[in-house]
C-alpha cells in the first residue's frame, strides 16, 4: 500500500523507460516512437524494445491508421494508450457520498456509483468493494490493475492506513491513498500538464476547504504542501464546530450555504445545486455572492503566502455558480498584495471526486506499467 503524503504527478527523467514511455504517450497522444525518444533521455532502440514491451502485456496498442507516409516498419507507426483492457478502481470518500469508479489508462472514467452515507460514520470497506467488483462485472473485458483511496481522512477522523490496508486485502490489489484535496490537485495537474513550469497553487473548496501546491522541477513534478483551510479565519459570525466563530468551512463551505440560504426561506430543497439555481432571486444572490467574495479573498491571501506562478481554482465552491465567477476574481485581485498572477479555474465539475480517485490509482501503474501490467489477480467481480 503506498501512503505517501507526497504525490508525484509525473516521473519524468526519474522514472523507468517504461514509466517515462508511458507518460509521453498520456500527454501526447498518439506518439510515433522517435517523438518519444525526442522527448526524454531514451534512446530510439530503448524506445522502441519498451514500447513492444507495453504493446505486449496490452498498456499500449498501435495505430496503423496514422502510419506517417513513407514510413517502413514499426517506427513509422505510432502508439497510443490502450483504452480498452485495464482500468483503476477509484474510491473517493466523502461527508455525505461515497463514489467508486472505474477509469482507463488515459484517466477517463467509463462507470461509477455514488453511496450515500451518514456524516461521522465508519465507511463500509466491505460495500465499497462490493461495489466496485458491480461496476467490473458490468464491464466485461476489464482487467483491474490498482485502486485509489481518496478522502478528507483528518476531517473525517478516518485512519488512512488502515482502511488502505482493508481496501487492499478485500481487493487483491495495490491500493494508493491521498489526502482528498492532493488528489483533486492532482488530477488538474495531470490533466493540463503541459505549459504548467514552476510553483502552481490550487486552492479547493466545497465542503471542505483546503490548498495544494505542485512544483514542477522540470525532471518530476510532485504535489506537495497540502494545508487544511478550515479553521482560516474570516470577518464572519458564524459558529464553527470548534467553538470559535468565523472559520472559513462554516463560513463559505457548501454545507454552511446551503444553511444560510434555507434560513431566508426561499428554498425547496436543501442542496447546493437548488440554491446556485435560486441565484436570481436578491437574497440567495446575495449570500452567494458574498460567498463568492470570502472565497476570494482567502485565495489571495494565500497566494500572498505562497507566492507561485499561477493560481488554479478548484472544487464546486469556486465553480459550481457562474453568475459568481466575476465575484470571485474581483475579490481575488483585489485582495493580493502581490500584483496580477495568471488566475483560472478547473475545467472538472461534479465528477471531480470519482476523477480524483482514480487519479491517484494510476499512480502504482506509472511506477511500474511493465510489473503490474503482468499480473493477474482473481477477478475482483468474483469477489461479489
Amino acid at each position: 500500500m503506498q501512503t505517501s503524503p507526497t504525490i508525484t504527478v509525473s516521473r519524468g527523467r526519474l522514472g523507468s523507460a517504461a514509466a517515462q514511455v508511458l507518460e509521453q504517450v498520456r500527454a501526447g497522444g498518439v506518439m510515433h516512437r522517435d517523438e518519444i525518444a525526442s522527448r526524454t533521455s531514451l534512446s530510439v532502440a530503448t524506445v522502441g524494445r519498451t514500447v513492444g514491451q507495453l504493446i505486449e502485456v496490452g498498456i499500449l496498442r498501435q495505430r496503423p491508421d496514422r502510419t506517417r507516409l513513407g514510413g517502413v516498419g514499426r517506427p513509422g507507426m505510432p502508439v497510443e494508450i490502450n483504452p480498452d483492457r485495464f482500468v483503476t478502481i477509484g474510491v473517493h470518500v466523502g461527508r455525505r457520498i461515497a463514489t467508486v469508479a472505474l477509469a482507463d489508462l488515459t484517466g477517463k472514467v467509463v462507470a461509477h456509483q455514488t453511496l450515500e452515507r451518514r456524516s461521522g460514520e465508519r465507511p463500509d470497506v466491505a460495500e465499497l468493494s462490493r461495489t466496485a467488483a458491480g461496476l467490473l462485472g458490468r464491464s466485461p473485458g476489464r482487467v483491474p490493475l490498482s485502486v485509489g483511496l481518496v478522502a478528507p481522512f483528518r476531517e473525517l477522523q478516518l485512519g488512512r492506513e488502515q482502511l488502505g490496508a482493508e481496501l487492499q486485502e478485500l481487493t487483491g490489489l495495490v491500493v494508493a491513498t491521498a489526502d482528498h484535496i492532493a488528489a483533486v490537485v492532482a488530477s488538474e495537474f495531470l490533466h493540463r500538464r503541459t505549459g504548467t513550469p514552476g510553483v502552481t497553487l490550487y486552492v479547493y473548496a466545497r465542503d471542505t476547504v483546503g490548498f495544494a501546491v505542485a512544483v514542477d522541477k522540470g525532471v518530476q513534478t510532485e504535489i506537495s504542501r497540502v494545508g487544511s483551510l478550515t479553521h482560516f479565519p474570516t470577518r464572519s459570525t458564524v459558529e464553527c464546530f470548534c467553538g470559535r466563530t468565523g472559520c472559513l468551512e462554516a463560513t463559505a463551505g457548501d454545507a454552511a450555504t446551503v444553511a444560510a440560504a434555507v434560513a431566508t426561506g426561499l428554498l425547496d430543497e436543501q442542496s447546493i445545486e437548488e440554491v446556485y439555481a435560486r441565484v436570481g432571486q436578491p437574497a440567495i444572490g446575495a449570500l452567494v455572492r458574498s460567498r463568492a467574495r470570502t472565497l476570494g479573498e482567502v485565495a489571495a491571501v494565500v497566494r500572498d503566502m505562497v507566492a507561485p506562478d499561477r493560481v488554479v481554482l478548484v472544487g464546486q465552491a469556486f465553480t459550481g455558480c457562474e453568475a459568481v465567477l466575476d465575484d470571485i476574481r474581483q475579490a481575488f485581485h483585489g485582495a493580493t498584495a502581490l500584483g496580477d498572477v495568471p488566475l483560472s479555474f478547473t475545467r472538472f465539475g461534479a465528477g471531480i471526486q470519482a476523477i480524483a480517485a482514480c487519479t491517484i490509482a494510476l499512480g502504482p501503474v506509472y511506477d511500474d506499467p511493465l510489473g503490474i501490467g503482468t499480473v493477474t489477480p482473481e477477478p475482483l467481480a468474483a469477489r461479489r
